[in-house]
């Protein structure tokens, strides 16, 4: 009786690991639009979602439209934008040629408040105290974005930010 416990036991040890293992997520890969001149800002609501989805529809940021989930392995998640002072974000991490990139897109409903005026100024500090704890940031009336380097990828980078000022460049 001992023995058929143990191998019971056993058995379903050995289950209960490789239901844990599953399978991999695949990597999400950005592709390029088919024609970026029909993706037209105005298109788009003047909103962090809209946003986000214009940069999807040209390829610059992996969206999926059902951001509310913050499932892992999703290519899109909701950020803690108050870090930065913004009212809402979200990062999105994808695959483009051999590289891997991220993006992260914010929303500021105050343009007043001290730390959208640092995000202005290109450059936001969280911490001093640690490494890499300032980073790049693109500001475009209340929305910002911060392109994370990648080796090689500087002109996609500076492609991403002209179309993000071209989002509402005059406002709304």
């Amino acid at each position: 009786m001992k023995k058929i416990l143990a191998f019971v036991l056993a058995i379903a040890a050995v289950l209960s690991l490789s239901a844990c293992m599953g399978t991999a997520a695949k990597p999400i890969t950005a592709t390029d639009p088919t024609d970026p001149s029909k993706v037209v800002y105005t298109d788009y609501d003047y909103s962090i979602e809209g946003l986000c989805k214009y940069l999807n529809d040209l390829g610059y940021m992996v969206f999926d439209y059902d951001a509310s989930k913050d499932e892992a392995g999703k290519a899109t998640i909701k950020m803690q934008a108050e870090m930065i002072g913004a009212e809402s974000g979200y990062k999105s991490s994808y695959n483009y040629g051999r590289d891997k990139w991220v993006v992260e897109a914010y929303y500021y409903a105050d343009t007043t408040s001290d730390m959208y005026k640092e995000a202005q100024s290109g450059t936001f500090t969280i911490s001093d105290e640690i490494e890499n704890g300032s980073f790049e940031i693109t500001v475009n009336n209340n929305f910002a974005i911060v392109v994370h380097d990648v080796k090689n990828g500087e002109e996609r980078k500076a492609d991403i930010i002209e179309a993000f000022n071209n989002f509402y460049p005059q406002g709304k």
